[in-house]
């Protein structure tokens, strides 16, 4: 696996763990899991942008992230 492969997008962590992309979506929300997204941010394990002025962000996501959140990839 390369390097980049350890990090996606939210439609793409959707697909590879066979989720809703809501779902994947929803525990990127602060109002749910503020402090835990916090920790993660501070981990390394995910990341937002948005453009100054901006309201949306976009996230990615690492393997390691899905993982605690939904377990291993299924196979």
């Amino acid at each position: 696996m390369n390097e980049i492969d350890n990090y996606m997008t939210p439609a793409e962590a959707a697909h590879r763990w066979g989720l809703s992309q809501d779902t994947v979506k929803s525990r990127l929300k602060p109002s749910l899991y503020g402090d835990k997204n916090d920790d993660m941010i501070s981990r390394g394990l995910i990341k937002s942008f948005a453009k100054p002025g901006g309201k949306r962000k976009e996230w990615i996501i690492s393997v390691q992230a899905m993982e605690e959140w939904f377990g291993e990839k299924p196979q």
